[in-house]
């Protein structure tokens, strides 16, 4: 085509009672009826994360990922940003990018070298909080995004789109690419299985240092497909505390698609 534009030992399944499948084509999506599954899963270790900014010491005081080596890369401010001339309470355009830098590779081990970080800062009228958002194609194929907070720099979002080795002729919005979505969509809909999913999101998700307390269940809510036809399975984790997490993993869940913290006046 071408381009346009767990099974836990103790986790309790109660089977598929639904399907819902979401695919976002630009602004159009299909979506079919909901899959929730719940499951109770065991304690796992707390891992510190700290995220004490104070300016220049701020890249100290976090927890940098483990591997990581600050790459040759440039911020840049998006042409669409709301300011820029961010509060001087809160993270500089340097700042916000090697932490976005940072939670990349936490992310997904990709390292910038030679590519341009975007940076969109946006104070939240009213209130004392500000976000800074950054974005960076690896490839036209390949991008990702990162939304921090903008005086703290915790992470508040983390998402990839596309991969590394899409079609270069890949045409999104077209008649071919609407067809591999829904075929996508309709083999990993008959190819999953929960055995051993709730495992695989656990592991992955605490290995990588996102879950800083005991989980105390993980949801199964939905598959999905980005506008190249990548297929994730998102899943719901609750912790002890009540935290509520979203995080999408590849097809085959050794991947994060995306992350974030869901608030608790965000409807499910």
């Amino acid at each position: 085509m071408s381009r346009k534009s767990s099974d836990p030992r103790n986790v309790v399944k109660n089977g598929f009672k639904s399907i819902k499948i979401i695919t976002f084509i630009g602004v159009s999506f299909l979506l079919l009826t909901q899959v929730a599954v719940a499951g109770e899963l065991k304690t796992v270790d707390k891992v510190p994360t700290a995220y004490n900014v104070s300016k220049l010491s701020y890249l100290v005081d976090r927890q940098i990922p483990a591997g990581y080596v600050k790459a040759n890369y440039k911020a840049i401010y998006a042409p669409y940003t709301q300011s820029r001339a961010p509060s001087p309470k809160d993270l500089s355009l340097q700042e916000a990018a090697e932490i976005a830098a940072q939670e990349i590779f936490k992310f997904s081990d990709v390292t910038l070298d030679n590519q341009t970080l975007q940076m969109s800062y946006s104070p939240q009228a009213g209130q004392s909080s500000s976000t800074w958002w950054a974005q960076v194609d690896i490839t036209p194929f390949y991008s990702f995004s990162v939304e921090v907070d903008g005086g703290t720099g915790e992470l508040i979002r983390s998402k990839c789109t596309g991969g590394p080795n899409i079609d270069n002729e890949f045409v999104i919005d077209s008649p071919s690419a609407d067809k591999l979505i829904s075929e996508r969509l309709d083999a990993g809909t008959k190819q999953f299985t929960l055995d051993g999913s709730y495992a695989k999101v656990e592991n992955l998700i605490t290995k990588k240092g996102y879950i800083t307390e005991p989980i105390k269940s993980i949801t199964y809510q939905w598959i999905s497909a980005d506008a190249f036809a990548v297929i994730s399975h998102t899943f719901d984790v609750t912790t002890s505390s009540n935290k509520l997490y979203r995080v999408a993993l590849s097809q085959d869940l050794t991947q994060l698609r995306d992350y974030y913290r869901v608030l608790s006046t965000e409807n499910k």
